[in-house]
C-alpha cells in the first residue's frame, strides 16, 4: 500500500510540474502577441511567434493556445512567404493538421482550419465548438455568401463593436450579393478600424485583403481610377488576385 501511494504522489507531483512548466512556456509565447501590434517588422514578428510555439508544443503537446499561435503565425506568414511558410515544420496544412489532431475542440484552430478548407462544412464545424466566437462566425459567412446564401451570411456579420476583420467579412459578402457600393463602404472601414484582439494580424494583411476587396467592388461599381489604386496597394502587400487583375487591365 506505502509503495501504491508513493507511486501516486510521484506521479501527480509529475503532473503538477508539467502543467507549471507548460504554464510558464505559454506566457513565454503569450508575451510577444502584446507586441505585435507596435513591432516595426511584424511579419519578423510573427515568425519569431511561430518558431518558439512550435517548439514549445514539443513539450506541451495538449496546449490549445500554443497550437493555436502556432497555425495562426504560419497562417499569417503563407501569402508573403509564396506559400514556404514554416517549411521546415511541413508547411501551414501541416501545421494546422496537427494542431487539430492534439486539440479537437478547439474552435479557434477549427477556425483557421476552416479558412484553409474554404468550405461550409468546416466552418459550420468551428462555430459549433463556439458558437460566441466571432472568427468562427466570419469564416462561416465567407463561405456561405460562396454558396449564395447571403441573408444567412449577413446575419453572421452582425458585430455590436465592428473591428477591421468585422467589415472586411461583411465586405466580403456584399460583394458576393453584388452589393458594390455597399462593399466598397465596409472595406474601407476595414482599412481603418481597429484589429481584432481575438486573431493576431500584421497591418500587411489587412492592407492586402481591405484593398482587395475594395478594388473589386470600386471596380463593379464603374470606378476604374480609383479600383485601380486598391488592387496596386493590395498587389503591393501580396495579393495575388490583385496582381492578376492589373495584369488583365493592360
Amino acid at each position: 500500500m506505502k509503495t501504491i501511494c508513493s507511486t501516486l504522489i510521484l506521479l501527480l507531483a509529475s503532473v503538477a510540474a508539467y502543467a507549471a512548466d507548460c504554464h510558464a512556456l505559454e506566457e513565454s509565447v503569450e508575451s510577444q502577441v502584446s507586441m505585435l501590434d507596435t513591432a516595426e517588422d511584424d511579419l519578423g514578428s510573427f515568425r519569431s511567434l511561430g518558431d518558439e510555439a512550435l517548439e514549445a508544443v514539443k513539450q506541451c503537446p495538449d496546449s490549445a493556445r500554443l497550437w493555436y499561435l502556432a497555425a495562426r503565425s504560419a497562417e499569417v506568414l503563407e501569402v508573403p512567404m509564396s506559400g514556404k511558410a514554416f517549411a521546415e515544420f511541413g508547411g501551414l496544412k501541416k501545421i494546422v493538421d496537427d494542431a487539430v489532431s492534439h486539440v479537437p475542440k478547439s474552435a479557434a484552430i477549427a477556425t483557421i482550419a476552416a479558412r484553409l478548407d474554404g468550405g461550409v462544412e468546416a466552418a459550420r464545424k468551428a462555430v459549433a465548438l463556439d458558437s460566441e466566437y466571432l472568427p468562427a462566425r466570419r469564416a462561416l459567412a465567407v463561405a456561405l455568401a460562396r454558396t449564395g446564401a447571403i441573408d444567412e451570411a449577413l446575419r453572421l456579420c452582425q458585430a455590436k463593436t465592428p473591428v477591421s476583420s468585422d467589415h472586411l467579412t461583411k465586405a466580403r459578402v456584399l460583394l458576393a450579393a453584388n452589393r458594390a457600393p455597399e462593399a466598397a463602404n465596409e472595406a474601407g472601414k476595414a482599412l481603418i478600424a481597429r484589429r481584432d484582439p481575438a486573431e493576431p494580424a500584421p497591418a500587411v494583411e489587412i492592407q492586402r485583403e481591405g484593398n482587395e476587396v475594395l478594388g473589386f467592388a470600386l471596380l463593379k461599381e464603374g470606378r476604374d481610377s480609383a479600383a485601380e489604386r486598391a488592387f496596386r496597394t493590395a498587389a503591393a502587400a501580396g495579393s495575388a488576385a490583385a496582381r492578376s487583375q492589373i495584369n488583365r487591365s493592360k
